[in-house]
């Protein structure tokens, strides 16, 4: 059970054989009870402003032929799970529900014959124009969102339902960026290790909306859009030392409040059909996903090693895409 690849295996296999024991009946939905969902997620997060290094055929500035380099973001899987209540007065609903994603990504790069790696992250304990052969970096990211939502869905047309959703999020985005230089001004036994945290968690009000136009033998196209304002705590710490001769260059960390935006939608396929018994309903749903959390990255950049003090922060944004496998069951 400590496998995480098995246990992502595991879940996909119960949710894709589960409706083969589902016997279908033509029954009607009843106007209270408990309904679940559950989905596989297979998302790429990609965030700005998480450069590592830029090559160069100059040690002592940028030259025209100057390449950044940048994390290559990897896909990972994730799950959302929900578990909701149908209010028998007037087909409202309650839904609770989580969502996880953890990913990284690792990045290793070498310079050319007849070019250097310049730091992207100085520290002000270095001296000007310091550079490299070789770099490394590793991202981290843990995502996670906790949603109770309260709905009700309108039918303009026979073909048409719409539901507008309310409710109060709350989430937490915890990033870790580590970097290592070797090599060019450093001596043989000096390696440059640096160590970044970004942590944010809040919580605050969200709203959305969802359309289904149905088709035939149950499918519909569907499409949700939702916008949702955390207000939290952003925490950073930033760690610069020699690994070589262990001594600590740089310590750093800052703690504040403030409010941070994500916004999200998705549009796909989806089938449904009624059974008689314990199960009401069956849902199966293929969708594409898209959420944009502003202002993520707060780490902060060194912009004079003749004055430490003149810092500035990235405020660039957390983007993550992918599609989404889900089946749900109203009881």
């Amino acid at each position: 059970m400590d496998n995480p690849e098995f246990m992502k295996k595991s879940l996909f296999l119960y949710l894709t054989t589960l409706p083969i024991f589902c016997h279908a009946q033509p029954g009607e939905l009843s106007h209270s009870g408990f309904f679940a969902q559950g989905s596989v997620l297979y998302w790429q997060a990609e965030e700005g402003g998480l450069s590592y290094a830029i090559e160069s055929s100059s040690a002592q500035n940028l030259s025209k032929d100057a390449d950044n380099k940048k994390l290559p973001f990897d896909w990972d899987f994730g799950f959302n799970i929900g578990l909701g209540y149908r209010i028998p007065h007037d087909t409202w609903d309650l839904l609770l529900q989580f969502t996880n994603l953890q990913t990284h990504t690792d990045a290793r790069e070498k310079a050319e014959k007849g070019r250097v790696l310049l730091p992207v992250w100085e520290t002000p304990s270095l001296p000007p124009l310091t550079f490299a052969h070789e770099a490394t970096a590793h991202w981290r990211l843990h995502l996670g969102l906790i949603d109770f939502l309260l709905g009700k869905p309108f039918h303009p047309t026979q073909t048409l339902t719409l539901t507008p959703q309310i409710g109060v999020r709350w989430g937490s985005v915890r990033q870790k960026f580590n970097i290592e230089y070797r090599g060019g001004s450093f001596l043989p036994e000096e390696e440059l290790l640096i160590r970044m945290k970004n942590k944010f968690w809040g919580l605050g009000p969200y709203a959305g909306m969802s359309a289904d136009y149905r088709l035939a033998k149950g499918f519909s196209l569907f499409a949700k859009t939702a916008l949702s304002l955390l207000y939290g705590e952003f925490y950073l710490h930033q760690d610069a030392d020699n690994e070589g001769t262990k001594e600590k260059l740089l310590g750093v960390h800052d703690i504040y409040r403030a409010s941070s935006a994500i916004f999200e939608a998705a549009a796909g396929l989806r089938w449904q059909k009624n059974f008689s018994g314990t199960l009401k309903k069956l849902t199966l749903e293929l969708a594409w996903d898209q959420l944009l959390l502003f202002s993520q990255n707060q780490l902060l950049r060194f912009m004079d090693n003749a004055q430490p003090v003149r810092i500035a922060s990235n405020q660039d944004d957390l983007s993550i895409a992918g599609v989404h496998f889900n089946v749900g069951f109203e009881f």
